[in-house]
C-alpha cells in the first residue's frame, strides 16, 4: 500500500455530509450507493430511524411543526428592516424541514430555473432539472409516468375536499382561471389539487432516502445530535470538520465535505470557518480562508398572510380526514416587474388533528416571486450563538404592491356568495403562525386544544368576541352579515415570513463577486467543499422549497459521482 493510500484510509470518511435534512439525506444516500466511497452523515438533531419515527412526524397533519423539540433553539429573525427579531422556526431533526413542514410538494415554474441559468447557474435550466424531478418522484396518482423514485407524492381527490374548496374551484373557473388536472404536467397558472409528500403517513427525506437498507451499507455511517462547529483546512483545501457531540469535541477528517445545513446555517458555518467577507470576519477574530463577500448575502423568503374561516357543519370533512393543505391556486400579479406565478393561495381542510380542528380552515396567500433581499451574518464567532437573520422583507416596493393584490384577491374570493355560504366568519390573522396559536405539545398543547374547542363550539357572538381578542392586531373582517374589509396597510402588517429561506450561498459565474458556489456547487476560493441545499438557489423558486432542495441534493450527488 502506498503512503497516499494509507493516508486516504486513515481518514474518517471520503465524504462528510453535514446536515440530514431535505437535501442532505438525498446527498448522503446517493453518494453511499458507490461501495468504494465512505460516507459520513452528521446531523445536529435527533435521528428518526425506520420503525422509530415519532408519531407527530408520521402524521399526515403537520403536528410536528409545533413541536419545539424539533427546532433550533433561540433562532430569531427580523421580518422588516428595523424591526425587532422574533422566533424563526428552522428544523433540527433528521429529515430537516421535510419532517416539520406542511407537506406541499410543488416544484416551481419552468421560468424559475431558466432565470437561474440567466443568473450564471449554467445547466440549471428547466430542461436540466425536470428529468431529476421526474426521476426522484414516486407519484402515486400518475402510474403511467411514475419513475418510482424515493419521494412519495399524492393528491387528495376533489370529491373529498370540504365544500368551500369545491365552491372556490367553481368560482375561479367561472372567472376564467384554469382548473389544472395535474400541476406537474406544465407550468401554467391555475387551481389544482395540491401534491403532498405523504401516503398514509408523512414522506420525509429521511424516510425516503435513509431506509433500513441504506443504513445497513458498510460504507455509510450516521452521527446524530452532533453539531459541526467549523470546517478545517490545510491551506485552502478542506480537511474535515470540528464537531461537538455532548461534552466531546470531535476532529473528523475527509477528502471532501458537502454542507447541507440550509440557507441559515450553511452560510453561518462557512462564515465561522473563514469563508466570507473578510472585513466582517476579521473583527470577530476569525482567520480568513477565502474572502467571499457573497456568503450570507442575497437571502430571500416568501411572505404570507392568513385568513381563518369558521366552517359550517355541512362544509367540514369527517374526522378521519386528517388533511391540512389540500388545494392551491397559483397566479400572476400581471404588474410590470412581476414574474410568472408570483402569487399563491393554499387552502386547508382543518387547523388541528383533533375533532375541533374541523371547525376552522385557512386560506393562506403568499408572495412567491419576491424581489427583496436580506442577509445572514454572524453575531459572534461562537458556534453556540445563533446567526443574525435580517430578512428585509418588503424592502422592494413591488413586493408591497403584490402582497396587497394577493390579500385583496383572497378576501374577495372568500366573499363570493357561494363560497361564503360555507362558513360563519372570516378573520384576518396576525403575523404569528395560526397553527402555533392553538397547537402545542404536552400540557400547554392540551390546554390550548381545550380552549380552542370550547371557543369554536360557543355561540357566535361569544366566539367572535373571544377570537377577536385573541388574534389582535388581527381582527374579524366578516361576521356573517357585515363586511369590514382589511385595508392595504392591514394586509401588509399581517404579512409575515414563511420558512423557506434561500439564496445565501448562491450559484453564480466565476466573475460574479457575490457568487459562493460554481454551477456544480463547488465553493469558490477553496478545494474539496460543496454546498447542496436551498442556499445555492440564485433566486427563490415560486414554490415551497422542499422539492427543489431535494432536487439540488440529487444533482450535486450526481455531479460528485460523475467525477
Amino acid at each position: 500500500m502506498t503512503a497516499a493510500a494509507r493516508h486516504d484510509h486513515a481518514r474518517d470518511a471520503d465524504v462528510i455530509v453535514i446536515g440530514g435534512g431535505s437535501a442532505g439525506a438525498a446527498v448522503a444516500a446517493r453518494l453511499s450507493e458507490d461501495p468504494s466511497r465512505r460516507v459520513l452523515l452528521i446531523e445536529a438533531g435527533a435521528d428518526t430511524p425506520p420503525g422509530h419515527v415519532p408519531d407527530d412526524i408520521r402524521h399526515t397533519f403537520p403536528a410536528a411543526y409545533f413541536n419545539s423539540g424539533y427546532l433550533w433553539p433561540g433562532l430569531k429573525a427580523s421580518i422588516r428592516e428595523g424591526e425587532a427579531p422574533t422566533p424563526f422556526p428552522q428544523a433540527r431533526i433528521m429529515g430537516g424541514g421535510s419532517s416539520v413542514m406542511g407537506m406541499l410538494a410543488v416544484r416551481g415554474k419552468p421560468e424559475d430555473y431558466d432565470r437561474w441559468e440567466r443568473m450564471g447557474a449554467a445547466n440549471w435550466g428547466w430542461r436540466d432539472v425536470l428529468p431529476t424531478f421526474q426521476a426522484m418522484t414516486n407519484d402515486l396518482d400518475a402510474p403511467a409516468r411514475n419513475a418510482a423514485g424515493p419521494n412519495i407524492v399524492r393528491r387528495i381527490p376533489r370529491e373529498r375536499w370540504p365544500a368551500y374548496m369545491r365552491r372556490v374551484d367553481e368560482v375561479l373557473t367561472a372567472r376564467g382561471r384554469r382548473s389544472l388536472a395535474d400541476v406537474y404536467e406544465n407550468g401554467d397558472d391555475g387551481f389544482f389539487a395540491a401534491p403532498v409528500s405523504q401516503d398514509d403517513e408523512r414522506a420525509t427525506s429521511a424516510r425516503c432516502y435513509l431506509t433500513a437498507e441504506v443504513r445497513a451499507r458498510p460504507n455509510f455511517s450516521i452521527m446524530t445530535e452532533t453539531q459541526v462547529q467549523r470546517l478545517t483546512f490545510e491551506g485552502r483545501t478542506v480537511r474535515g470538520v470540528i464537531a461537538q457531540r455532548g461534552n466531546e469535541t470531535l476532529n473528523l477528517t475527509a477528502a471532501e465535505v458537502v454542507v447541507c445545513c440550509g440557507a441559515v446555517h450553511s452560510p453561518a458555518l462557512l462564515l465561522r470557518s473563514g469563508i466570507g467577507p473578510a472585513d466582517e470576519l476579521r473583527p470577530l477574530g476569525i482567520e480568513i480562508v477565502a474572502d467571499r463577500p457573497g456568503v450570507g448575502r442575497n437571502y430571500q423568503n416568501h411572505a404570507q398572510l392568513h385568513f381563518a374561516i369558521t366552517l359550517k357543519p355541512q362544509s367540514r370533512m369527517p374526522q378521519s380526514a386528517q388533511h391540512y393543505i389540500m388545494s392551491a391556486l397559483q397566479f400572476s400579479s400581471g404588474i410590470e416587474g412581476g414574474t410568472p406565478g408570483d402569487l399563491f393561495h393554499y387552502f386547508t381542510g382543518r387547523i388541528n388533528p383533533k375533532a375541533f380542528g374541523l371547525r376552522m380552515a385557512l386560506l393562506s396567500c403568499a408572495l412567491y416571486g419576491p424581489l427583496s433581499r436580506g442577509r445572514v451574518s454572524l453575531a459572534a464567532a461562537d458556534p453556540n450563538m445563533p446567526p443574525r437573520i435580517d430578512q428585509r422583507m418588503f424592502s422592494d416596493p413591488l413586493d408591497v404592491k403584490r402582497m396587497i393584490i394577493a390579500g385583496h384577491h383572497a378576501f374577495n374570493l372568500l366573499l363570493e356568495p357561494s363560497v361564503r355560504a360555507c362558513f360563519e366568519e372570516i378573520y384576518l390573522m396576525p403575523r404569528q403562525p395560526p397553527l402555533r396559536l392553538i397547537n402545542g405539545t404536552g400540557l400547554t398543547g392540551a390546554l390550548k386544544a381545550a380552549g380552542a374547542a370550547a371557543v369554536l363550539a360557543s355561540p357566535g357572538k361569544v366566539r367572535r368576541a373571544i377570537i377577536g381578542a385573541g388574534i389582535k392586531p388581527g381582527r374579524l373582517v366578516w361576521d356573517g352579515v357585515k363586511t369590514a374589509a382589511p385595508s392595504d396597510d392591514e394586509i401588509v402588517a399581517a404579512a409575515g415570513a414563511m420558512f423557506h429561506p434561500t439564496s445565501t450561498c448562491a450559484i453564480g459565474a466565476p466573475d460574479n463577486p457575490l457568487a459562493v458556489v460554481d454551477p456544480e456547487c463547488r465553493a469558490y476560493g477553496v478545494e474539496g467543499l460543496r454546498v447542496a441545499d436551498a442556499s445555492v438557489m440564485p433566486s427563490i423558486v415560486s414554490a415551497n422549497t422542499n422539492m427543489a432542495a431535494i432536487m439540488i441534493g440529487e444533482r450535486v450527488a450526481e455531479f460528485m459521482r460523475a467525477r
